[in-house]
């Protein structure tokens, strides 16, 4: 018998722009049924701009960490002191590392959840050095890790310690019922069409200045609107100046439902450099929306092609999209004229909504709840 206050826990930085943290809340909402009879509650490392809305049944903790791994740490373990979690979820790097540490502290059980792949995404430096390192003393000292992809638990076994009985590898929720739903919604910005877009956060990771010069190679008729915030955005805007492409290139920002905008392009382009599972890709796909994806080290591969192999080359028509190199604008320019064909769009267009079915919501929450279940210290 478990006791109606028995609290189950979830931790990630902030609630900011992102796809992890779209994917936490969603989680959540997911799992209403299941948390019943649980204190469930969700604590934010940092003060950040809110742009996911939490479930109201949700009890929300604000810290202040400011963004630092060490107040992290010391935050969260003073207020999981008195809380006494069942079990603990966290989402992201810095979560997931001060989590494992509180819970050796504080003895309850933990889970954390890797959601990029982690050799690449640190990249050089005194920094990123510093990262990995924690990385290995804590990671594998977590109760359950869970990986977004075969090729994010394959790189936790690698290079961080961590034994892959631990790692479950638990694809991201989409419900594709949904999004198709919202995509017949009025669209929050009127844009000239036709065009093709690209989704994410304005960050270097996303390579979206190589989209732009890849965009400008291509000669295509159609315009790129590229939807979401960040960092880079001003460097963006200078480089679409620089090339000539005011008002054919448009960054409308970030947008609480991107898929009417989304569902009405012709092609949807990823240029990333590192991701663990992109969910914007498989939202396209859902919507019959082809897609054009670079080939980094996890995600794009799995979803195009349903299997791990080696690298591609040159432009691959996979069975579900295209597939090219990564950081080459030439390569990247051609698949983009290819995606455009309408022969192209229309046999991707078909298979894409039958991928994206794969990535339903209910294999994906059983199996968070399965995992959650089964570590949670119930009295």
């Amino acid at each position: 018998m478990r006791s109606a206050c028995q609290s189950i826990v979830f931790v990630i930085n902030s609630l900011t722009a992102g796809g992890a943290e779209r994917t936490l809340v969603d989680v959540l909402a997911y799992l209403e049924d299941r948390l019943r009879g649980y204190a469930v509650h969700l604590v934010l490392l940092d003060v950040e701009e809110e742009l996911h809305a939490v479930p109201p049944w949700v009890q929300k903790h604000v810290l202040n960490a400011n963004f630092s791994f060490l107040w992290s740490t010391i935050s969260l373990t003073r207020l999981l002191r008195g809380l006494a979690p069942a079990v603990t979820v966290s989402f992201l790097n810095r979560s997931n590392c001060a989590n494992v540490l509180s819970s050796k502290i504080l003895k309850y059980p933990c889970i954390v959840s890797e959601r990029t792949y982690p050799t690449s995404r640190f990249g050089a430096g005194l920094s990123a050095v510093i990262t990995k390192v924690i990385m290995r003393l804590t990671y594998p000292h977590a109760d359950q890790v869970i990986a977004v992809s075969e090729g994010v638990r394959a790189d936790l076994m690698a290079n961080f310690g961590v034994d892959g009985a631990k790692i479950r590898v638990i694809y991201n929720p989409v419900d594709t019922d949904r999004i198709c739903e919202r995509a017949l919604e009025t669209p929050s910005a009127r844009l000239p069409e036709p065009y093709i877009v690209s989704l994410g956060r304005l960050v270097p990771s996303k390579n979206f200045r190589l989209l732009i010069e890849s965009y400008r190679s291509s000669s295509i008729n159609e315009n790129l609107v590229i939807l979401g915030e960040g960092e880079e955005r001003q460097e963006l805007e200078k480089l679409v100046s620089r090339l000539g492409l005011e008002g054919r290139v448009i960054l409308p920002g970030h947008m609480q439902n991107p898929y009417p905008i989304v569902g009405a392009a012709r092609l949807f382009v990823s240029s990333s450099n590192l991701e663990g599972f992109p969910n914007a890709l498989i939202e396209a796909m859902a919507l019959g929306c082809p897609v054009v994806a670079t080939d980094c080290d996890t995600g794009p591969m799995e979803i195009l092609t349903g299997k791990m192999q080696a690298r591609c080359t040159e432009v691959t028509l996979a069975e579900y999209g295209i597939l090219v190199p990564v950081n080459s604008a030439d390569l990247l320019a051609d698949a983009i004229r290819i995606g455009c064909r309408e022969s192209i769009r229309a046999r991707y267009s078909r298979r894409s909504k039958e991928r994206a079915r794969d990535f339903g919501t209910r294999n994906s929450i059983e199996q968070y709840w399965s995992v959650i279940a089964s570590h949670a210290r119930f009295v």
